[in-house]
């Protein structure tokens, strides 16, 4: 069992390795492009699927600036006038903001087999394999030249498991582990260690991730890390997988009737072809001026045309509707 203490310490570091990773995004994703498949780092770059995953992530600020583990603060009270309390509000937005910098998913990475040339002649020479690294300051991790003679002579390109145990025995990254700790053996596993003990295209950290985001439903818990910066890729996953179902009557059990059209308008944006809402129906809600009516239409066709879980939804979504109707008529009382 990890302590909660040292869950927040590497929390803190996670954070600073994922802005590294977030940097270089770019320049990795037009690596190994392939001309049928749209890949995950460019859905999840685009435009607008970051707004969405930002909108439906939640600002609990409590939950947010919870207090570190590690330290005890004492709560601080001061007399503010209104502006100086808009610059707080201001600066505390732009401060979770940053706190809410999702993860960057990424395809998982391709093998590295490239053998450079086979020297025979060289055979008998070595008892072990010797690797060689470029410890140049001025050269990224990611494209650090490190190659590999095996004992029988041949020279090739070193795996990734390889480059990442010679780029943090040289370079290290704060936090990160040579050997993969227990923490991953277990059932449960954890996001928050995850992004910084494993690059976002190893099969490791998309093995760990999955995993935990399965088991999340599996027990229905999403709330756990709605407001932290995992809740957007948890939601990304689902919506690739076209499994939905289970996050929506989620957020139809809480009133998110905004996250769940926005969870749909994701799933469309990924998936153009599911979409089956026309736009004369569209307009023709608007001109309505309900609020959330277009939002509760967007979730009836895709209840209608893609859930695998209808009775479920169509009785949310009814008790949402009730709720709403109550909400407009105590407005109109009032």
């Amino acid at each position: 069992m990890i302590p909660v203490s040292a869950i927040s310490v590497l929390f803190k570091k996670c954070a600073y390795q994922s802005s590294r990773i977030c940097i270089q995004l770019n320049r990795y994703s037009s690596q190994n492009a392939t001309a049928n498949k749209k890949k995950l780092e460019t859905l999840f770059m685009n435009r607008d699927v970051r707004k969405i995953l930002y909108r439906i992530t939640g600002k609990n600020y409590e939950k947010i600036f919870a207090p570190s583990q590690t330290t005890i603060k004492p709560k601080v009270y001061k007399f503010v006038t209104d502006e100086q309390l808009k610059e707080l509000k201001a600066d505390a937005k732009r401060k979770a903001r940053a706190k809410l910098q999702m993860p960057p998913v990424m395809d998982i990475r391709e093998p590295i087999n490239e053998v450079l040339s086979k020297d025979p002649e060289l055979q008998g020479y070595l008892r072990w394999k010797t690797i060689f690294t470029d410890l140049s300051t001025s050269v990224s991790n990611r494209d650090r030249i490190i190659t590999v003679r095996e004992i029988d002579g041949t020279l090739r390109k070193a795996t990734w498991e390889e480059r990442e145990r010679m780029n943090q025995i040289f370079f290290p990254i704060p936090g990160r582990h040579l050997e993969v700790p227990k923490l991953f053996e277990s059932p449960q596993f954890d996001v928050y260690c995850a992004c910084l003990q494993f690059e976002p295209d190893s099969p490791d950290y998309h093995k760990v991730t999955n995993q935990t985001y399965e088991h999340i439903k599996q027990t229905k818990k999403f709330d756990d890390l709605r407001s932290t910066r995992h809740f957007g890729p948890m939601a990304f996953y689902f919506a690739i997988k076209k499994d939905i179902d289970s996050l929506l009557l989620d957020m139809m059990s809480r009133q998110l009737i905004n996250d769940a059209s926005d969870t749909i308008k994701l799933l469309y944006i990924i998936h153009p072809e599911l979409h089956i809402l026309k736009d004369n129906e569209t307009n023709e809600i608007e001109i309505l001026g309900f609020s959330g009516y277009l939002k509760i239409t967007t979730s009836e066709d895709y209840i209608k045309n893609h859930s695998s879980q209808k009775d479920e939804l169509e009785l949310a979504l009814q008790t949402l509707m009730e709720h709403q109707k109550s909400d407009l008529q105590q407005e109109a009382t009032a």
